[in-house]
């Protein structure tokens, strides 16, 4: 096993497995691409990120039970027995080894308010010849709004032979598509906002025609969703812009994460990508320190009482100086301060009184070159799978041994964002993860056009946003490398749009039995996308920085010089009638 190719998360889900077998990763399974078999019979699988040379030939590995989703492509897919990863760890022309993180799911009044109908009006584009494709949660596919425009959907949660850019999911056109089925209802709601067809509440490109990936929610599935649209889109001879409303902060925050530097490589020409900024924007999910010599940092976050089967703090800070790290629990309980392990196994575990902490404290990161760490916490005692955490304020403590000073950056990463920062640790910026953190894709934040409605019974309803302002719930930038995201504010609360009807909405939520409004970095995103796709039918050749380029030029954040950049605006609120 060349433990050094794993990236910390990978070992310590692997180290789990093999000291206690397959109850250990059932807490894995929600954030690192563990995948637990049906049978006794069948390995536990996990799917991962290669990194290798760009030509390498792969399909020896096969003999090892390891799928590669790609023949070519420095940053690859696979699937594979969690007990191969020695043998994949050992390939010498693999360079690294990253786990695939399940990431999360993130109109009438809004297109008056940016002139999109007099833009339309103007140019008479309606995004015909377009490929709009949406990852997401699924379609509708009997929605009236996308009668006729919905040309396939890869249902990757089908059992099935798969596409050529991965051998799982099942592949559905015509008559076919009314089996793929969107339950959670966002993905109909994403996809009505960019391309429905409605006299009331039409998306922004009604013509354009929608290639759908039903995702699992993998990143690494997702990176392989952008290749296929981009291939049917290419085979049609027709341009593509592609929607990703959904995000995750298992990341770097700085655009060198697998599923960025994938859409970076596909992106191009004809083919763009939009993502949500992300709705943390109340959520202290980020902390920060600047790490000076002769003292030591502490920061504070809180874990709520009996709620949290595993924390995991991701940490990174650059290579200017080298740190040490050690948690207290709310007890008072301490590990010992750890320093970098560049040679050798990085992960290190810990008992104590009240909990089980592990560390992982490897070498520079070979993608950007910086230092990450990572905490995993759980409960105390032989049960610790299904002991909570301990509530309390914990302590992540750090000093510096070596080198420069350095700032420190840490996300949580918890489904329900109830494991959060507190006091002077909490820093209310760098919340945009992946696939936000894409230097090419167009990354969008909420604004809110619309606070009251009038829901299906009758019932007025008023939601508590400040009218005509971005949104608060929406994630600030910048990048932890200080790139400039978001890029542009779109209308995205509260919007009506496309309701799946497999899908459970609250009553208070939906107008009539075929609409529903939504508010988020998700809805704001699709509108984007429609935007781009009227571009795209105006001139197919686009390509990201024209079109990034031309949306700074006509986006504007109230009471500030144009071309101002801001931490949550972007460059501010697009304005379609100029562009």
């Amino acid at each position: 096993m060349r433990i050094e190719k794993l990236s910390p998360g990978l070992i310590l889900a692997y180290e789990d497995y093999q000291r206690e077998g397959q109850a250990a990763l059932i807490g894995h399974k929600r954030s690192l691409g563990i995948v637990a078999p049906k049978t006794s019979l069948k390995p536990t699988r996990s799917v991962v990120f290669i990194y290798c040379d760009e030509q390498t030939d792969l399909s020896h590995l096969s003999q090892y039970g390891i799928e590669v989703n790609q023949n070519t492509g420095a940053v690859r897919t696979a699937y594979l027995p969690i007990d191969s990863l020695g043998d994949l760890s050992d390939e010498p022309t693999i360079q690294r080894i990253k786990p695939s993180r399940k990431l999360h799911l993130r109109m009438d009044v809004a297109p008056g308010r940016v002139k999109l109908p007099e833009f339309k009006n103007k140019t008479g584009l309606t995004g015909k010849g377009v490929v709009i494709g949406v990852i997401d949660s699924g379609i509708d596919p009997k929605h009236p709004a996308f009668a006729g425009r919905i040309l396939r959907i890869w249902d990757q949660t089908l059992p099935g032979p798969g596409v050529a850019e991965g051998g799982y999911g099942a592949e559905l056109t015509e008559a076919q598509l009314t089996i793929s089925q969107d339950t959670d209802g966002h993905g109909t709601h994403v996809a009505g906002i960019a391309a429905g067809s409605d006299a009331t509440y039409s998306g922004v490109a009604p013509e354009a025609e929608l290639v759908v990936v039903k995702t699992d929610l993998q990143d690494a599935h997702i990176a392989d969703g952008v290749r296929y649209i981009f291939r049917v889109a290419s085979e049609m001879g027709r341009p593509a812009v592609v929607n990703l409303s959904l995000g995750g902060h298992a990341d770097a925050h700085d655009g060198s994460d697998s599923l960025s530097k994938i859409i970076d490589a596909e992106s191009g020409p004809g083919r763009i990508v939009c993502c949500a900024a992300g709705n943390e924007g109340n959520d202290n999910i980020h902390g920060q320190t600047n790490v000076t010599c002769n003292r030591m940092s502490t920061m504070r976050f809180n874990v709520p009482y009996n709620q949290v089967g595993i924390v995991w703090l991701n940490s990174w800070y650059s290579s200017e100086g080298q740190l040490e790290v050690s948690v207290r629990s709310p007890n008072g309980f301490v590990t010992p301060f750890q320093p970098i392990i560049a040679d050798g196994n990085p992960s290190k575990e810990y008992t104590l009184p009240d909990a089980q902490v592990q560390i992982v404290t490897p070498g520079p990161d070979p993608v950007n070159g910086d230092y990450n760490f990572f905490v995993q916490i759980r409960g105390a005692g032989s049960s610790r799978f299904t002991q909570p955490v301990s509530g309390g304020i914990w302590q992540l403590r750090v000093r510096k041994t070596s080198g420069d000073d350095v700032r420190l950056d840490v996300w949580t990463l918890d489904d329900a964002a109830s494991v959060f920062f507190t006091g002077k640790s909490i820093s209310d910026a760098v919340k945009i993860g992946s696939p936000g953190t894409a230097g090419s894709a167009i990354t969008v934040a909420s604004y809110t056009t619309k606070v009251k409605y009038t829901d299906i019974d009758g019932s007025d309803r008023e939601i508590g946003l400040e009218l005509d302002n971005i949104s608060e719930f929406s994630s600030e930038g910048p990048l932890r490398n200080n790139a400039h995201k978001p890029d542009v504010a779109a209308p995205g609360a509260m919007i009506v749009s496309a309701l799946s009807s497999t899908a459970n909405f609250d009553r208070s939520m939906m107008v009539n039995s075929k609409f529903v409004t939504m508010a988020g970095t998700s809805m704001a995103t699709p509108f984007i996308s429609g935007l781009v796709a009227l571009l795209l039918q105006r001139d197919p050749n686009l390509d990201p920085a024209t079109v990034k380029d031309l949306l700074r030029k006509n986006s504007s954040i109230p009471g500030k010089d144009a071309g101002t950049f801001d931490n949550k605006w972007g460059f501010g609120l697009i304005e379609t009638l100029n562009l």
